[in-house]
């Protein structure tokens, strides 16, 4: 009898993106990834439930050949959670090394541990951050960057404005928010040693949310030089990403368990200039975000479609990327800059040459682009795709876009057929990606006064617009499926939760 092989996942938190996501992509390849209760996780700033989620742990463990974690959940209940939680550094240092006896009993077990750098938000919306941040957010973002670039080049303009700013600010706010981060960065600091004494197998860093300077980007580089130092850099990767790393590390592990080799990726750009720009949240050329993923992956790219096992097609702004969330700079996207048609037609030859194709489209941020997206589905039906996103930053896309490719690859590989869960998984996200983010969730926000209503209108509300249109671009797609429910994960528009029956 044929055996389900199984991994457990402590993911960031319990939205749809970062807990059922990557156990669908599991599916995909024949395992299970077994997750904590979603009650158990906490809720946006909630922190969880420690003791329930380490007795969940204790008892999973048997079970499994390897464990994903986030470092943010274990000890601070959340990645919301890690930039709010005032606990002691000896609380913290405890639940670590309550996680860490685990390896000791099951040595066997393979550990893949993902620990944010702190995020600074350049806002003053305090939903996800310390409460100060309504007044100081834009202040304290300000003094961080400043400083930053102040002590890289002695700038005498940077002095003034970090200065200014440090005047702005309370003393027990800056204080209270160093203390936070300097207590963060002391435990990744210590998760490099753990490392080096083999109890953790991979460590992943991810920036979320960053900018070229900052203090979030002067703790990476002390983690670099430390990285360096100790000569680990095939176990410990920096880079730009959060909510897509358990998806990437779940595809890395499957692979590294069953011992087959990683595909390799032949990037096709939709356009030159977007190729070299850099992403909103992001501090990298896009070319170096997508080579990023793919090497957290544990692979590489190639220069010819010929010695590629998968083709990432991935669309990029002509210009500057967009951001739809927050109606941001969306004329400088569809521009002459780029050529779609051309980029279509690219993917449509290798696609006729036996070539498995997958679509990262990171022309906007938080959601997906309206003028490529009609274009691709009459070139490709939706199932021909090895994968597909266009959700929130671009590596939160391209990181879910190379995990599900290589999964599908490897389903290939083994004849396996999991054809269902991958057009479901397609599926999800063409409805969340480019029918809610894209064209829904700005229909809810001019319908509707987000804060001014009870989440239960407000779910109505997006019920409401999102139903018939879902319907319809699912008839259009060829699928089967029926919408079973729809739900606001985090009682936001931001983000919606999905769920699909396939008919047949």
């Amino acid at each position: 009898m044929h055996m389900t092989r199984k991994l457990a996942l402590i993911p960031v938190d319990a939205r749809p993106v970062t807990y059922d996501l990557p156990k669908e992509l599991a599916m995909v390849a024949d395992w299970q990834l077994l997750t904590p209760p979603k009650s158990v996780l906490g809720f946006l700033k909630e922190p969880a439930d420690f003791t329930e989620l380490f007795q969940w742990m204790q008892a999973v463990s048997p079970q499994v050949e390897g464990i994903i974690v986030s470092i943010d959940m274990i000890l601070y209940g959340g990645l919301v959670p890690s930039r709010i939680n005032n606990d002691s550094k000896s609380i913290i240092e405890e639940r670590l090394s309550q996680f860490i006896k685990i390896k000791e009993i099951y040595p066997a077990i393979e550990i893949m541990a993902f620990s944010s750098t702190m995020r600074l938000s350049n806002s003053y919306v305090n939903q996800e951050e310390k409460d100060y941040w309504d007044q100081y957010g834009k202040e304290i973002w300000s003094y961080s960057y400043h400083y930053h670039r102040y002590l890289k080049y002695q700038s005498d303009e940077d002095e003034i404005i970090f200065s200014s700013m440090k005047a702005k600010i309370p003393e027990w706010i800056l204080e209270d928010y160093l203390q936070t981060r300097e207590r963060n960065f002391h435990i990744n600091q210590s998760l490099i040693d753990y490392v080096q004494q083999e109890i953790i197998d991979l460590l992943v860093f991810p920036q979320d949310d960053t900018s070229e300077y900052g203090l979030n980007i002067m703790e990476q580089e002390k983690l670099q030089e430390k990285v360096v130092r100790l000569n680990l850099h095939e176990k410990i990767y920096i880079y730009p990403g959060a909510d897509e790393v358990a998806s990437v590390l779940t595809a890395r592990l499957i692979y590294q368990l069953e011992e087959e080799i990683v595909p390799t990726f032949y990037p096709v750009y939709s356009g030159i200039k977007g190729s070299l720009s850099t992403a909103m949240y992001e501090d990298r050329p896009l070319q170096e975000s997508v080579k990023g993923q793919i090497y957290a992956f544990g692979s590489h790219t190639v220069d010819g479609p010929e010695d590629a096992n998968l083709i990432l097609g991935v669309n990029v702004p002509g210009r500057k990327q967009g951001d739809l969330a927050l109606q941001l700079y969306l004329h400088d996207v569809d521009t002459n800059d780029r050529n779609i048609g051309e980029w279509i037609s690219r993917l449509n030859h290798y696609y006729k040459q036996g070539k498995q194709i997958a679509i990262a489209d990171v022309a906007y941020a938080n959601g997906a682009d309206l003028a490529m997206t009609p274009r691709l589905l009459s070139a490709f039906s939706l199932k021909q795709l090895a994968g597909y996103a266009a959700w929130n930053t671009a590596g939160n896309t391209i990181g879910t876009v190379v995990a599900q490719a290589a999964l599908v690859h490897l389903a290939n590989k083994k004849g396996n057929d999991t054809k269902k869960k991958k057009e479901t998984l397609l599926l999800i996200r063409l409805l969340d990606d480019y029918l809610y983010q894209t064209i829904i969730r700005q229909e809810v926000r001019k319908a509707v006064i987000e804060e001014n209503v009870s989440s239960r209108d407000l779910v109505k509300k997006v019920k409401e617009l999102f139903q018939e249109k879902a319907g319809q671009l699912i008839e259009e797609t060829g699928f089967t499926h029926t919408i079973e429910n729809i739900y606001l994960p985090w009682d936001r528009t931001f983000e919606i939760g999905i769920t699909l029956k396939s008919q047949n």
